[in-house]
């Protein structure tokens, strides 16, 4: 029985894409950039990028930008990069970090029903080192989130195994 409920759980686990959330760690005063792909293209998308699901971030409605609903927080800190909309890629940068800043984004693409979040971290520069580029800051990719919630998982499994021998 108890086998069952392990195989159960590590299935879960491998297919609930849902509670990994990639992690980007910025700087105050720096910029993040909170990556928002999709492997589908179509001319004209929608995207909408929303703060712990209560702010809006950043619209882009048919392919363009919508300032119109932008909570002011965010207002001259954002950009997205409109040559590569047509890719699927609705990338935005924020800049000028603050420790307000820290939390969930996500990126809504409408015509998709697609959903991709990002948690970010912002702490405070350290005097005399200097904060790495965007580019290798520390990302926590979903086959390193799996893996690390997987290693309890396959430890309770032999465990298990030794038992019964």
């Amino acid at each position: 029985m108890l086998k069952s409920v392990l195989i159960i759980c590590f299935f879960i686990l491998v297919s609930n894409e849902a509670s990994v959330q990639k992690t980007i760690q910025g700087f105050i005063g720096d910029s993040a950039v909170l990556p928002c792909l999709s492997t589908k293209q179509l001319k004209d998308l929608n995207a909408h990028w929303r703060y712990e699901d209560s702010k809006n971030v950043y619209d882009i409605e048919e392919g363009k930008w919508s300032p119109n609903e932008q909570d002011p927080v965010y207002k001259s800190r954002t950009e997205t990069f409109p040559a590569e909309y047509s890719k699927g890629n609705f990338t935005l940068k924020l800049r000028k970090l603050q420790k307000s800043d820290a939390g969930s984004y996500c990126c809504f693409i409408t015509e998709f029903s697609l959903q991709m979040c990002t948690a970010l971290q912002v702490k405070e520069k350290q005097k005399g080192i200097q904060a790495k580029p965007d580019s290798i800051r520390g990302i926590e990719s979903k086959a390193e989130r799996i893996v690390s919630l997987l290693i309890p998982f396959f430890a309770g499994t032999v465990l298990l195994w030794l038992c019964e021998w």
